[in-house]
């Protein structure tokens, strides 16, 4: 009896580690990327890139600066080497969910970033990294957050 105890415990604790293996998290769903990969600049100036975002078919996002659900958002990593990092968000579209009203947004997104260039930097190649927070959803339910990293090259001149 008490081998057949053990034993439903193991097959209810392996059932339990595949479909938990077997779960989907953001990153499975969303996808991003530098557009350009490579960017150059003096020093002193503004270096502009994009960053793509690809969330696949019947999943959405929740737009930047969202109240009620986690939007997405682009941070640089710790000891990012540009000043004044900013970032324009796509508005999303108003839409429904769960009985609030929030901003979506869906498919194929572009956020345009930019940084100046330190007047001191040094002139080479520089990689900057950058995460973007996600959360994607659908009608029924929110896959767990994720942190999708972005690499720019930077070839300061």
């Amino acid at each position: 009896m008490k081998r057949i105890a053990i034993f439903s415990l193991l097959i209810v604790a392996l059932g339990s580690g595949l479909a938990f293996g077997a779960m989907k998290g953001s990153a499975d769903v969303v996808k991003a990327s530098a557009s350009p990969s490579a960017v150059s600049s003096p020093a002193g100036e503004r270096v502009s890139f994009e960053i793509k975002l690809d969330i696949q078919e019947r999943w959405h996002l929740y737009a930047h600066g969202d109240t009620n659900f986690i939007g997405v958002d682009v941070v640089p990593d710790e000891g990012f080497p540009l000043e004044d990092f900013q970032a324009e968000y796509p508005p999303g579209h108003e839409k429904e969910f769960f009985g609030d009203m929030v901003f979506m947004i869906e498919g194929k997104e572009v956020i345009k970033a930019s940084a100046l260039v330190p007047a001191e930097f040094a002139k080479g190649e520089h990689e900057l990294n950058l995460q973007v927070t996600i959360q994607a959803c659908d009608d029924k339910v929110c896959l767990a957050p994720a942190y999708l990293p972005v690499v720019v090259k930077l070839t300061v001149e």
